[in-house]
Formats: C-alpha cells, sequence, structure tokens
C-alpha cells in the first residue's frame, strides 16, 4: 500500500514538474517572438514604412500586451491614415491623425518627430493653396478689363515651383484653363493706341521744351519727371536678376505664408536686393520696403 502511494505521488510531482516546464517554455517563446516584432516593427519605422510597422506591431500584442505594442500601433495605423488623407487633399482629416500620433504617451518617438514635421508641411500647404486659390479669383474678376495683370496672377501659380504634384494639381488645372482663355487684345487697337500714345507724346515734348526753355522750373534731374521713379533696375553687381530669380522670390514669400501675387515684379526685384545686401538669398516680406 505504502508502495503505490509513494509510486502515485511521485507520478503527479512528474506530471506538476511537466506543465511548470511546457507553461515556462511558453512564456519564454512569447517573450522572444514579443522582442523580434517590436525590434521588426521599429526597423520599419526608421524605413518609414508605417502600414508594415503596423502588422509588426500587432504581432508583437498578440505574443504579448503592452502599452507600448499598442501605442506603436495606433501611432503606426494614424500615420497611414494621415498619408492617405493627405494625398486626397483632405489635410485637416489629415492633421487630426497626426495630432493623435504625437499625443500617444508610450508610443515611438521617431513617429511622433515624423508627425510633427508632416504638420508643419500641411501649414505650408494650405498656405500656399490659400494664396493660389486668391490669385485664380483675382485673374477671374480682372481677365477681361486687365488680361496682363490676369496672366501676371496665373503665371505666378502655373510656375510655382511642384504645382503640378498632388497637393496642387486641381489648382494648376484651373490656372491653366484661365490661361487658356484669357481675351486676346486685337491688332488693330493695339495700333490705334500706340498712334494716340506717340501722339501723345509730341506733345507733352513740345510742351516740355517749352518749359525747359523758360528755366524756371526745369525738373531733368527728377526721376519722377521721367517716368521711372522707384523703377528699380533688375541688377545686382553686374548680374542680371532674371524671371527665374522673380519666381523663386515669390515661391519663398508663399512658403512664408505672404499673398506674392499681390506684389509687382519691381516690388520682388526691391526685395531681392535688399536681401542680399542684408546677405541673404531668401527674401522677406519687410524686404520689400523702400530704404534710404
Amino acid at each position: 500500500m505504502k508502495k503505490a502511494l509513494l509510486l502515485a505521488t511521485t507520478g503527479v510531482a512528474l506530471l506538476l514538474a511537466g506543465c511548470s516546464n511546457g507553461a515556462q517554455k511558453s512564456t519564454d517563446n512569447s517573450s522572444s517572438t514579443y522582442k523580434t516584432e517590436m525590434s521588426k516593427g521599429n526597423d520599419a519605422v526608421n524605413d518609414e514604412k508605417y502600414s508594415k510597422a503596423m502588422d509588426h506591431f500587432a504581432s508583437a500584442i498578440k505574443a504579448k500586451k503592452t502599452d507600448k505594442a499598442h501605442d506603436s500601433k495606433v501611432q503606426a495605423q494614424n500615420l497611414v491614415k494621415a498619408k492617405k488623407l493627405m494625398n486626397q487633399r483632405k489635410f485637416d482629416g489629415a492633421k487630426n491623425a497626426l495630432n493623435e500620433v504625437t499625443d500617444q504617451d508610450n508610443g515611438n518617438q521617431k513617429m511622433v518627430k515624423h508627425a510633427n514635421k508632416l504638420l508643419k508641411k500641411i501649414k505650408v500647404i494650405k498656405t500656399n493653396r490659400s494664396n493660389f486659390t486668391k490669385n485664380i479669383a483675382t485673374a477671374q474678376d480682372v481677365m477681361n478689363d486687365a488680361p496682363d495683370q490676369a496672366k501676371t496672377l496665373l503665371e505666378q501659380v502655373t510656375n510655382f515651383e511642384g504645382i503640378k504634384g498632388k497637393y496642387y494639381s486641381d489648382l494648376y488645372k484651373q490656372a491653366k484653363k484661365l490661361l487658356a482663355n484669357l481675351p486676346v487684345k486685337a491688332e488693330n487697337d493695339t495700333t490705334t493706341d500706340t498712334k494716340a500714345d506717340n501722339s501723345a507724346n509730341t506733345n507733352n515734348n513740345d510742351s516740355t521744351s517749352a518749359d525747359s526753355n523758360n528755366g524756371s522750373d526745369n525738373q531733368s534731374g527728377n526721376p519722377a519727371a521721367n517716368g521711372d521713379f522707384d523703377i528699380e533696375k533688375k541688377e545686382i553687381d553686374g548680374k542680371t536678376i532674371t524671371d527665374a530669380d522673380i519666381n523663386k522670390a515669390r515661391e519663398d514669400l508663399s512658403k512664408q505664408g505672404v499673398n506674392a501675387g499681390a506684389w509687382s515684379d519691381n516690388d520682388i526685384v526691391r526685395a531681392i536686393k535688399n536681401a542680399y545686401k542684408d546677405g541673404r538669398t531668401t527674401v522677406t516680406a519687410d524686404d520689400a520696403k523702400i530704404q534710404n
């Protein structure tokens, strides 16, 4: 009887030991899987492959539920969502998703940094789109009465770097369509206007000569009298300021939230010169001021 009892006790002990070893082995496997999947997820984040990262973090959660794995997965999901919404030009929704990324307490800090970078990008895109929309609206209003002004405004849109990309392509198409439909002034009207201007200039020259002969109020040294007051020469240290330089300056201003469409080319040239005097290649809103 004692022998039988001893055998039974021994069997139970062996069974319990086996179960304990099995449970420990299972725990070790789960822990190993968790570490592997979290590592792969973080590697995918480094490569900005957030869909892949999301899958790895989900696998890590299955192996071992932790706040780190959960928050990392949610961050990756929101980054995937934000990028999709940005491509659809739904910037407010993308902004909300990115704010969710930055608000995660136990997530991946690299995803937080990337989310902040995208938030800044969205701010610039929205400012540019607002300025382009204003240019297009103004051009529509003046295209019949002032086609040259409308053309300038529209070309500021179509010449913007990246305008054909996914964030602005809709506005590019609008501007191109308006440019194609701008009214062209009749050649005869131009000729008539030129003759009238020449006639007026002849009369003015005669009057100017008479005034000069009087000698009482000679303004030959006054720029305003020659019609070139405040007209900026397109040159810096012997180098010509090109149309490309002017367009780049407009882009720089747009990126700073300035409505460059309201600036004339003369304003832009002045700004380029003032920035150059200050040792800068990027213009700011203050650079358009006339300096003594």
